[in-house]
């Protein structure tokens, strides 16, 4: 036992860059390791890139297209994948996961496929490797059950609920939300200034283009817009908004929720819980997808801010600024965001780790 201490625990995280919340939450588990134990070895990896190295760039670049232009029929495949999850290994793959795993004492996950290649590797290869999944959505969907995990982090009570229905035993199950880097961890100070708007339109930058053009007009605003990795669009606004501050991909998105009063976004997961994290209210542009229509009923069933289910248009920007121009509603907001992190459990994965993987 006393050897086993002497030996700096080993960690793989896996994630995927479907929605850039995976990466997000991947780094969040990362630091949580880290704090508690400084000495870890943890890595972080692309399962694409890692698996299938010939073939991401085309796998990532077909997503994008898919989510943008397609969103119907990336709903019904996600249905589909649902309906027989799994992810059966060839021999390429195997012997990759091989070299991936050998001198790992914790795989932890942060999407769906990566539990299935873990999962069906430990069955074909007879290992006993501890694997942790982080569901980073407050649904769940089918795809995120393996049957050789063996804990889940579960975003809020409703994922816990779901997971129960489907047979995973409840002490296999943790209520964390979703992990958020550290950064995000501190509050903004409530302002009744009423008039600062952060506008993101997640991982991929968009943004619907009438939204942005009636709130620039709006001189009692300050705008702000995080482009993402949507370099054209970023250009567009440092050219056509002059009035409006433009910021491309940043790791500083937590000190742009902290700023505003108001964040006009997508419902993403991760976005969500970073948004409760530093308690800044939500209105959240009509979602598409299936993962992020569950989120936003989340969002306004605990009262964390507004969805725009019907509004276009100067509809939209109706809404926003009434929700602005009512430091109560706000308020409100915010302190529903403090009430659902009060069940929330360790984050951690460590926490959970028997003694002897540990």
């Amino acid at each position: 036992m006393k050897e086993l201490q002497k030996t700096p625990l080993r960690v793989l995280v896996l994630t995927g860059r479907f929605g850039m919340g995976h990466c997000a939450a991947a780094e969040a588990v990362r630091q949580e390791i880290l704090d508690a134990r400084p000495d870890a070895c943890v890595r972080v990896v692309d399962v694409m890139d890692e698996l299938f190295p010939r073939a991401a760039a085309r796998i990532y670049g077909a997503f994008g297209v898919l989510v943008r232009r397609f969103a119907g029929l990336y709903n019904l495949m996600n249905r589909l994948a649902g309906l027989r999850p799994g992810a059966p290994l060839q021999g390429t793959v195997l012997r990759r996961l091989d070299t991936l795993l050998s001198d790992i004492d914790l795989v932890v996950t942060t999407l769906p496929v990566c539990a299935q290649y873990i999962s069906a590797y430990k069955r074909q290869r007879g290992r006993n490797i501890p694997l942790y999944t982080y569901v980073t959505d407050v649904t769940l969907h089918d795809e995120w059950l393996s049957p050789d995990t063996d804990r889940y982090f579960a975003a809020c009570a409703e994922a816990r609920d779901a997971l129960l229905a489907r047979g995973v035993p409840a002490e296999r199950i943790t209520v964390c939300g979703i992990p958020v880097r550290r950064a995000f961890r501190r509050p903004a100070p409530f302002s009744r200034d009423g008039r600062h708007v952060l506008l993101m339109g997640g991982g991929l930058g968009m943004i619907p283009d009438g939204l942005l053009r009636s709130l620039s007009r709006r001189p009692e605003l300050r705008l702000t817009v995080i482009a993402g990795r949507n370099e054209a669009l970023l250009r567009r606004l440092r050219e056509q908004f002059p009035q409006v501050e433009a910021v491309g991909y940043t790791d500083r998105v937590d000190e742009y929720l902290r700023r505003a009063d108001l964040v006009v976004t997508k419902s993403g997961g991760v976005t969500t819980f970073e948004a409760i994290h530093t308690q800044t209210p939500l209105y959240v542009l009509r979602p598409f997808l299936l993962q992020e229509v569950g989120n936003a009923q989340y969002i306004e069933s605990n009262g964390l801010g507004w969805v725009g289910w019907h509004s276009e248009g100067e509809a939209l920007t109706n809404d926003i600024l009434a929700m602005l121009r009512s430091p109560r509603l706000l308020a409100q907001m915010r302190r529903n965001m403090r009430a659902v992190r009060r069940d929330w459990s360790s984050a951690s994965p460590l926490v959970y780790l028997p003694m002897e993987a540990g």
